[in-house]
């Protein structure tokens, strides 16, 4: 004859079986916290590696507005030094 929960045979919960489903749901309760604990700390790395990788990127995009600013002025200096000269030389 199959017995469940208790001692006896009649099927009553005895207070260890209580106890026993009480353990149990603590059990599975804390398991799930130190599961959102564990995934708050995956997701704060993945933002804390992604953020450094867009800051590289930033940073790489304004190195590159740089150098383009850096010839356009290289460009309209030589350009009004021209422009310049060749305005003397008509009035001069």
């Amino acid at each position: 004859m199959s017995r469940g929960l208790g001692n006896g045979s009649n099927g009553e919960f005895t207070f260890l079986d209580t106890l026993n489903i009480i353990s149990f749901l603590i059990g599975t309760m804390n398991l799930q916290e130190n599961l959102t604990q564990g995934d708050k700390q995956e997701l704060l790395e993945a933002f804390s590696k992604k953020a450094d990788e867009l800051l590289q990127e930033i940073h790489s995009h304004l190195q590159k507005q740089d150098n383009k600013i850096d010839k356009i002025l290289e460009v309209i200096s030589s350009d009004s030094r021209g422009y310049i000269q060749s305005a003397r030389t008509t009035y001069d």
